[in-house]
């Protein structure tokens, strides 16, 4: 089995072990009634380093298991979030060279589409009196946690993708004495010299 199977078994036990520990009561504390989405930070922190196409099936992964944690429409999550990592990937490896504040701007970005696109849905949509104080009280607090412990999903998740990767050899390239145009070397010149 090639090494970078170890690591995406590695990523499936990283995202079902926090998804345990987001639905555990008293592992991490609530703000505002509110507790964080972990496993969004954990998608945007695997397509930081893998292939697109992976990281899409890790976003829509994790995005089904949001949905069906906390109730929403099956599919709907998981389609934003596998777009989100696969467009992240697919910058990180053309145009954008990989650290922690991009991360945490593509992080922000889904924590923001994902949890306000739920309170549209169930919320804004049927008219619920009260709506932007609910938004201010309960959605937006979920929105600044879940982006919150994005550093600390990041670091676990840097540690896990730098374990079964090959590292590059550093190939030493010996340069080759330049020879004189006459064929000659300098010593042997001036035993011509000498002699002549």
């Amino acid at each position: 089995m090639q090494r970078r199977y170890y690591r995406y078994i590695l990523y499936i036990a990283e995202i079902f072990l926090l998804f345990i520990i987001e639905g555990t009561v008293h592992i991490i504390p609530q703000i505002y009634l509110a507790k964080p989405l972990l496993l969004i930070s954990a998608a945007i922190s695997v397509a930081a380093f893998e292939m697109p196409y992976f990281s899409f099936f890790f976003g829509i992964l994790c995005g089904l298991i949001i949905d069906a944690g906390t109730g929403g429409v099956m599919g709907l999550t998981s389609m934003i979030l596998g777009g989100i990592c696969c467009l992240e990937s697919s910058w990180n490896n053309k145009y954008i060279k990989n650290n922690i504040y991009f991360v945490l701007l593509y992080s922000a970005a889904a924590c923001a589409a994902i949890i306000s696109l739920k309170f549209f849905i169930f919320y804004y949509i049927p008219h619920y009196d009260g709506r932007l104080e609910f938004y201010l009280s309960h959605y937006l607090p979920r929105i600044v946690y879940s982006w919150a412990v994005t550093p600390v999903v990041y670091a676990v998740t840097f540690g896990l993708s730098k374990t079964f990767r090959k590292e590059k050899k550093k190939i030493k390239v010996r340069r080759r004495r330049r020879m004189p145009r006459s064929g000659r070397s300098d010593a042997s010149r001036r035993r011509a010299k000498l002699n002549g």
